[in-house]
């Protein structure tokens, strides 16, 4: 959580996005210790992901970045999303669970299909509020509905500090727009049932650590 806070220092006051990715990546090896090298391929697999899907966001003009260095945007976001999931999977932990690989990576790719090709604010909590009810109504176990929360209370407190102080906007939008809710408690769903397992060997806890 230390780590988490230290986070959201760097991200509202320190000035130049260069200065922010060093500082970050200070936090962030002080905070997680060892990296394990299946947890490694995981950050950059994710922030690989992110970056594909903010474009499609970019290019609707879901969201913006008011300092941009490339692709429209600061240099840090390349390594934001691989922190915010790895920090999710470390502090909650837990079994991972079992069976329904391939449903939940479909449900996965439907569920982010909208975040790359919605651009009204209003249609896209509706659209992905109704697919993530329907992956919830599938997937609730407690562990589910912890990383769920999680998710949504680290969005919280990335987008309020992100906007409130001026590092992106979302146009047309009074602040921070409800599908936030969607979207980080759809990933920290999908943290749990994808990308927990890949962590474990042989379904031992820590093996692959």
């Amino acid at each position: 959580m230390l780590q988490l806070l230290a986070t959201l220092a760097v991200l509202a006051w320190l000035p130049g996005n260069a200065l922010k990715l060093v500082a970050f990546l200070a936090i962030w090896a002080l905070g997680f210790g060892r990296v394990s090298r299946p947890e490694l391929l995981l950050m950059l697999g994710i922030n690989v992901l992110f970056v594909l899907m903010n474009l499609g966001a970019l290019r609707q003009g879901v969201f913006r970045f008011n300092r941009p260095d490339a692709l429209g945007m600061p240099m840090y976001e390349f390594v934001m999303w691989g922190f915010y999931i790895l920090n999710a999977l470390r502090f909650l932990d837990g079994w991972p669970p079992q069976g329904g690989r391939w449903a939940a990576i479909g449900l996965a790719a439907v569920f982010a299909l909208p975040f790359s090709t919605v651009g009204d604010a209003t249609a896209l909590t509706l659209v992905s509020g109704a697919i993530l009810a329907v992956c919830l109504a599938l997937y609730h176990e407690p562990m589910d509905l912890a990383y769920v929360s999680y998710m949504i209370a680290m969005g919280a407190m990335i987008e309020y500090v992100g906007v409130g102080t001026g590092q992106w906007v979302y146009p047309g939008s009074d602040g921070v727009p409800l599908w936030f809710v969607t979207m980080w408690g759809g990933v920290g769903l999908f943290s749990r049932r994808l990308l927990l397992p890949l962590l474990f060997r042989d379904g031992v806890p820590g093996t692959a650590r």
